[in-house]
């Protein structure tokens, strides 16, 4: 029979070539996460920028609505644009506010699941509200179906690669999160024990 002692270095030497692996990857998916968030930088400060920020383009950037007739949709972008046309200074500066903390939370790794959750949930508002999904799609020119669409995809595919893991903040958050501790990416060692495969039996 095998022992414990004759299949121990191969073991160790499994284990340190997927931690080696695991750990490349969430680097990688950390520089995503980084790069991204310096995206996000960028549009949150355009949003600073007086024209938007006072509400003085609010009704542009919501006027869809006239387009588009599709039911459900011409309601729900009529419903957005009442209430940014309501108080445009506020609904602007909320706007701002909340995509300078999604970029903040990204470069710097904050909170990473909730930020990723929270981008993805934002960029499907805009999606469906400022830029109507694209609507209508038989319009002469139209190229795309409106970039936001592309935030979201890209936030969902950061928290599968749990991109907040490495180079972030969360590593120090986590250990005081308590069972908040969801709202941080999960630690290097609780991805390697979820992808590890058990080792076989042996006889």
């Amino acid at each position: 029979m095998a022992t414990q002692a004759q299949f121990g270095p191969l073991a160790r030497g499994r284990s340190a070539v997927l931690s080696g692996t695991v750990t490349g990857r969430l680097h990688r998916a950390a520089v995503v996460r980084i790069g991204f968030g310096l995206i996000w930088a960028i549009d949150a400060s355009f949003k600073w920028l007086p024209g938007f920020v006072h509400g003085q383009t609010l009704s542009d950037e919501l006027g869809s609505a006239s387009t588009v007739h599709t039911p459900v949709i011409h309601q729900w972008i009529q419903l957005w644009h009442g209430i940014a046309t309501y108080s445009p200074g506020a609904f602007a500066v909320g706007t701002a506010v909340i995509e300078t903390l999604i970029a903040l939370g990204l470069v710097f790794g904050v909170f990473s699941n909730l930020v990723f959750v929270g981008s993805a949930v934002y960029s499907l508002g805009i999606w469906s509200s400022a830029e109507a999904f694209g609507l209508p799609w038989s319009a002469p020119g139209i190229t795309d179906v409106g970039p936001s669409v592309a935030y979201i995809f890209a936030s969902l595919a950061l928290l599968h690669a749990y991109a907040g893991s490495t180079w972030s903040l969360d590593s120090h958050l986590r250990p005081r999160l308590g069972r908040f501790r969801w709202l941080a990416g999960p630690s290097p060692e609780e991805i390697q024990k979820h992808t590890a495969h058990p080792s076989p039996a042996t006889a």
